[in-house]
């Protein structure tokens, strides 16, 4: 029986089937494998990111003086604030509009509180001034110019936008004023900040009754004088700075100057060096990397298994006649059990759906005509897991065949309980009842091969699945 069973044929049709129920697994494994590759890469590119990052200058600094060495340092330290002045002039958004041609929107808003002081009554406090701040802190505060950025499209951060957005406010008046130089960008920074400004007049009402009105809205194109001293200021600046910078390369030696040369190469070889991020290849690479482990492991177990896996198997490797075939309710999990009631149906779409009377019913039948033809009135039903087995179907199947004029008798294994291989061998006629992921193999083989040391006939097997 073991040679048989070791050899035995499996259903590629089922195992389909199975790697199909095994959905949550293959879900869990691909997404664990996928965050584990990717995580990987991630982490090796990191660590050469970093690596690149450090320059390896130690060396050549210990051969320095004091003195050349402080010289050193302060060359970096201009370098450092050249590259800043240079990075603001190419990135900042208000250094790349036209100064002599600047398009201008100016939105003034007035917020009427409608409060008047009366010398002869007792007044109320006054709380525009309160309003005023809360409306003024809102502009000029990160919640608005981030809602401005997503609602105009804008691609640019919070820094950027403070210099476009402004606003300013005297008396009970509100100043906005914004420059951009993409007209159809600037309206929509507009409409953004308008609707903004609407929603928080309705949520300020709890501070105290009051309106917020848009007196004005007026757009030009105007010569910003300011912002071309800012730009001439920078500029400038950079100019002095670099010629400081050569009056001290001018005193250093070649020693320095290799120092700092090597710095600058390293720096800008690093600059163009990309940030490592996460690569959706290796997470593609690890999903299918964890969907192949946790099929093979569903091959694996199945193919090695050591429970009965389909009724067919007591034919096939033990040649013995298969009763029938209950099958057991379908057990739901806790979590998107719809999905796998969804598979069973599509695995069980060409056969007919009975109730487990229905097939309570068919299979004490076919017991009863053997019992009939074989002139037979009483069985002895056990089982490798009999005492396992669902006790209410039990009693169901023993009640349809007492229906049918066929006594049973039942009893635990036979090959272990001592009282049940004398009932069961001195009654002479066998009924075994197995279970698919239950009976085990050696078991089954166990029970058969004795009961046919006794000379007991075997009916056949029912098995439950």
């Amino acid at each position: 029986m073991d040679k048989q069973r070791m050899s035995r044929e499996i259903n590629l049709l089922e195992l389909f089937w199975q790697i199909l129920f095994g959905w949550r697994q293959i879900i869990c494994f691909g997404l664990i494998f996928a965050g584990l590759f990717a995580g990987l890469k991630y982490a090796k590119d990191m660590k050469a990111y970093q690596s690149a990052q450090k320059i390896s200058v130690e060396s050549q600094e210990d051969e320095l003086s004091r003195e050349e060495m402080q010289q050193v340092i302060a060359a970096r330290t201009l370098i450092t604030r050249i590259g800043e002045y240079e990075k603001y002039l190419e990135t900042s958004a208000l250094m790349k509009i036209d100064p002599y041609k600047k398009s201008v929107v100016e939105l003034q808003y007035y917020v009427d509180s409608g409060y008047t002081f009366n010398y002869t009554q007792e007044s109320e406090n006054d709380y525009s001034r309160d309003l005023m701040t809360l409306y003024y802190n809102f502009i000029v505060g990160g919640d608005m110019s981030q809602n401005v950025i997503e609602d105009a499209g804008l691609s640019i951060d919070q820094a950027s936008l403070s210099e476009l957005l402004s606003a300013s406010q005297a008396d009970n008046s509100i100043f906005i004023k914004i420059i951009c130089n993409d007209e159809e960008k600037m309206d929509a920074i507009a409409e953004s900040v308008k609707t903004q400004l609407k929603e928080k007049e309705s949520k300020l009402q709890i501070v105290g009754s009051h309106k917020l009105r848009l007196l004005g809205e007026s757009q030009n194109a105007v010569v910003d004088n300011a912002l071309v001293d800012r730009k001439g200021a920078i500029s400038n600046t950079i100019s002095i700075l670099n010629t400081q910078l050569g009056t001290l390369k001018s005193g250093m030696n070649e020693q320095q100057l290799n120092l700092l040369d090597n710095e600058e190469e390293n720096r800008k070889d690093f600059a163009k060096t990309q940030v490592p991020q996460f690569n959706i290849k290796y997470a593609i690479l690890g999903l299918g990397f964890g969907i192949f482990v946790i099929c093979a492991w569903i091959a694996y177990k199945i193919g090695f298994a050591t429970r009965l896996q389909s009724s067919e198997e007591i034919r096939s490797q033990y040649g013995v006649r298969l009763a029938g075939v209950i099958e057991l309710p379908f057990k739901k999990k806790r979590f998107f059990s719809s999905l796998d009631s969804a598979i069973l149906s599509i695995k069980n779409r060409k056969r007919k759906q009975l109730t487990i009377e229905h097939q309570i019913g068919i299979v004490s039948a076919n017991i009863a005509l053997t019992c009939r033809k074989n002139g037979i009135d009483c069985v002895y039903m056990t089982g490798s897991e009999y005492e396992n087995m669902d006790t209410s179907i039990l009693e169901l199947l023993k009640a349809e065949l007492a229906a049918r004029n066929v006594q049973v008798k039942e009893g635990g294994n036979i090959f272990y309980d001592v009282e049940s291989l004398e009932r069961g061998t001195e009654l002479g006629n066998m009924l075994f009842i197995e279970q698919v992921n239950v009976s085990i193999y050696d078991e089954i083989a166990n029970e058969f091969n004795l009961a046919k040391e006794q000379g007991s006939h075997i009916l056949g097997v029912v098995v439950f699945t």
